[in-house]
């Protein structure tokens, strides 16, 4: 076993250790995920394994692979595999990072730079003393990654022309401030230089201007070590210094589509369902047989009775349609497809749900809400398109990411990584005349139009767009809605999530929320969070829900902070803290930010929240 593994779950790969991404090891080694050329490689080679073998890892999401412009998606290979009587170690490969290693003597602290292949622990060539990972490192808001110039530092600060052959050493790890610690070079006996105010930038909105590397006129090197020590682009974005494990060093990104039905014809429906568990090699040997005919006689061949021909043949009508549609949508036209499929009854295939009737639950939920569904059975595909670095870009492209994924740019169209979660959930329509009335006089607050400008600068919400009282309001429900539902349906916080969807067109009109289990590779679905939908019990949840927005624990704080323009991360949250409407990031779909409990019941039951007319 290597020294340097460290396991990691497939879900984790994609939204905070996939290429690109560093995590510590339990020897406390920081490794860097390679690139997706290293993946499905044997052990000890860079050849991929034979393609049958990755049949079985292969995703198929017609909708989302055209949105992200690749062939299909794959699921992160296990550690290893058995393919035809043969064990494959299939682990993913990384390196180690940052290079450069600091003596643990304090009498000593000689650096030295390590290979990234290095796998066992580093030792002092001075006083045979470990040596640990340098915290600081240097990357740009292109993506690039490096170690802290420390050579660069000091010939810049001194005038010298020390190189990477001279042996440096800290003075003063010790430190509380970066101010306390310095660099000198042991072989010019040069003084020792500190490295106070390194981490200072100068931002033009959210896009880094200067930085204090950059004033001294170190630039980035373009160096992407993830994808090869070779591997390295022209860039003149400023060089930014931050400490190995801050947050602002991987910005995962993701999209995730639900799969929909190809038809309304519930027979194609449950045709489709059965069609995509067929392994890739033989769905291309069907799809490659000739016309419609022709391909139904060898898919009946391969189910046997299970369905009748005109069923089959029915089925790629439906099946060829859909596949060779574009899918070239707005996020608000690709959702708006979503929406359309729960607000009707699918009794088989991949979505299955049941609307139930408004009068079947108390008389006052008409007056807020428009349409009630059990979703008894939904599949969600979560793939990973790549990174940023410093800070959520607003204006990159999807091709653009992938390129940071790849060593060679030709394979950016073939696949990506990704995850299927098979699970349940509740979709809740809200009444859209009683949300527009509502909506008029709570844009007109203050705090509102100071949030929805603060919304509109951010690169965090791109997919918002403008943001309208009905996405907070809607959004700050969801939060407290899952926050109730944990003491009742058998799933944790952290297992379930919100998918919000919302559209002031007249054209994509909607006003929904969707809450489904998001943990399916560990706690499946236990269909708990359906049977919370049932009328006499929904009702109960939802007063509650609607009823904790009243009060908080950090109260009149948390209230009084919203008044005054936010709180939370760049004050994008106004009534909202941890003690009453925050989730783990991972169930949110806008990392913890927009979300006002103020719009769901007003402080003095006023009018301007939405609720407010149930006290």
């Amino acid at each position: 076993m290597s020294k340097s593994e460290v396991k990691t779950r497939k879900s984790q790969l994609i939204h905070t250790f996939g290429p690109g991404a560093m995590q510590v090891n339990k020897d406390g080694i920081s490794m860097l995920a390679c690139g997706l050329d290293y993946w499905f490689a044997e052990s000890g080679t860079s050849t991929s394994i034979d393609k049958s073998a990755i049949e079985k890892f292969i995703i198929q999401d017609e909708r989302l692979a055209s949105k992200l412009g690749v062939k299909e998606f794959r699921n992160p290979p296990d550690a290893s595999i058995k393919f035809k009587e043969r064990k494959i170690s299939l682990p993913l490969p990384a390196q180690r990072f940052p290079y450069w290693h600091i003596c643990s003597n304090t009498n000593c602290q000689i650096m030295k730079k390590e290979s990234s292949i290095k796998d066992d622990q580093s030792r002092c060539p001075v006083c045979d003393s470990t040596m640990y990972q340098s915290r600081f490192i240097s990357l740009c808001s292109h993506g690039h990654l490096q170690d802290f110039p420390w050579v660069e530092w000091i010939n810049n600060n001194l005038g010298k022309s020390c190189t990477e052959s001279c042996q440096l050493k800290l003075v003063g790890t010790g430190s509380t401030t970066s101010a306390g610690i310095k660099v000198k070079c042991v072989t010019h006996n040069t003084k020792p230089v500190s490295l106070g105010g390194v981490f200072q930038n100068e931002k033009d909105g959210d896009r880094v201007k200067s930085s204090a590397l950059s004033e001294k006129g170190i630039k980035c090197s373009g160096a992407k070590p993830w994808l090869g020590s070779e591997h390295v682009t022209a860039c003149e974005e400023p060089l930014v210094t931050a400490l190995r494990q801050a947050t602002n060093v991987y910005f995962a990104k993701t999209d995730s589509s639900i799969l929909l039905p190809v038809s309304d014809n519930e027979s194609i429906n449950r045709v489709y369902s059965e069609y995509e568990k067929i392994p890739s090699d033989t769905k291309k040997l069907i799809e490659g047989g000739g016309d419609i005919e022709t391909k139904a006689g060898i898919l009946a061949m391969y189910f046997g009775a299970e369905f009748e021909k005109s069923e089959l043949i029915n089925f790629f009508k439906s099946y060829e349609q859909v596949e060779h549609e574009v899918f070239e949508l707005s996020e608000v036209d690709y959702r708006f497809q979503e929406y359309h499929h729960f607000l009707e009854n699918n009794h088989d295939g991949c979505l299955v749900t049941k609307l139930r009737e408004i009068s079947e639950y108390d008389s006052w939920i008409s007056n807020y809400f428009s349409n009630i569904t059990q979703v008894k059975q939904i599949t969600v595909t979560n793939a990973f398109y790549g990174f940023d670095r410093i800070q959520p870009s607003k204006d990159r492209r999807i091709d653009s990411y992938k390129n940071d994924l790849w060593e060679n740019n030709s394979a950016t169209k073939g696949w990506l990584p990704a995850v299927k979660v098979y699970g349940e959930g509740i979709f809740i329509e809200f009444n859209s005349t009683a949300i527009k009335s509502w909506s008029r006089d709570f844009s007109t607050k203050t705090e509102f139009k100071k949030l929805q400008e603060k919304a509109l600068m951010s690169s965090l919400h791109e997919k918002v767009g403008v943001l309208s009282p009905a996405y907070l309001l809607i959004h700050t429900f969801s939060h407290l809605l899952i926050n109730q539902m944990i003491f009742d349906c058998g799933y944790s916080t952290a297992s379930l999530r919100e998918r919000i969807y919302v559209s002031e067109d007249p054209e994509t009109q909607m006003y929904g929320l969707l809450i489904y289990t998001a943990a399916g590779d560990s706690e499946g679905s236990l269909g708990g969070l359906v049977r919370m939908a049932e009328p006499k019990k929904f009702e109960a949840i939802l007063r509650k829900s609607i009823d904790s927005s009243n009060w908080c624990s950090s109260d009149p704080i948390c209230r009084e902070q919203g008044d005054k323009g936010g709180q939370g991360p760049y004050g994008m949250n106004l009534a909202a803290c941890h003690n009453c409407a925050l989730l783990p990031e991972t169930s949110c779909e806008n990392f913890n930010t927009l979300i006002d409990r103020g719009c769901v019941t007003s402080k003095e039951l006023n009018g301007d929240g939405y609720f407010d007319s149930l006290y």
